[in-house]
């Protein structure tokens, strides 16, 4: 199945994102030196491309332990957060220089993206049986105390996971 991916905008943040296929990343981490068992993995789970652009005048907070990945029936769907790699690599003997290259492919887990500013990354979460859904939060102003921005991006699904 073909990954497809969404793009929306709100207020004056724009969001994209797209689902990678178990193919799409198992060539891309295996040719970036990942032993065949963590390529095995990373290919197990569900990695989601995300692309944002702050189009606005203030500051926008990406925060992506402030979404909620869950099931269309609202059953949580666990992302899979950098300390998790972190520790499934040290299991896996996978040698630093991959891990760097993992570690620019993913989103920050934190940063204040200025106004014109874009981001993205890869975001990984356990692939769920079915259709799900991301609500995205983002504070805004400088100290994160603005009008908080909110995004629901539905249908989402993991190509490779369905029943």
């Amino acid at each position: 199945m073909p990954a497809h991916g969404q793009r929306l905008r709100q207020a004056d943040l724009e969001f994209s994102i797209s689902p990678r296929t178990p193919e799409q990343l198992m060539a891309f981490y295996a040719a970036r030196g990942f032993p065949p068992a963590a390529v095995e993995v990373i290919a197990a789970s569900c990695f989601l491309t995300v692309g944002i652009v702050n189009h606005g005048r203030d500051v926008v907070w990406l925060e992506p332990a402030r979404w909620r990945f869950e099931t269309l029936d609202g059953r949580p769907v666990r992302r899979l957060a950098r300390e998790e790699w972190e520790a499934r690599f040290e299991r896996l003997a996978v040698p630093l220089a991959p891990r760097a290259t993992f570690g620019w492919t993913q989103l920050p887990e934190s940063r204040d993206l200025q106004p014109g500013e874009p981001v993205g990354g890869n975001v990984a979460v356990e692939p769920p049986a079915g259709p799900f859904r991301l609500i995205a939060r983002f504070r805004t102003g400088a100290d994160g105390n603005g009008p908080p921005l909110k995004l629901r991006v539905e249908p989402l699904t993991c190509p490779g996971s369905q029943p």
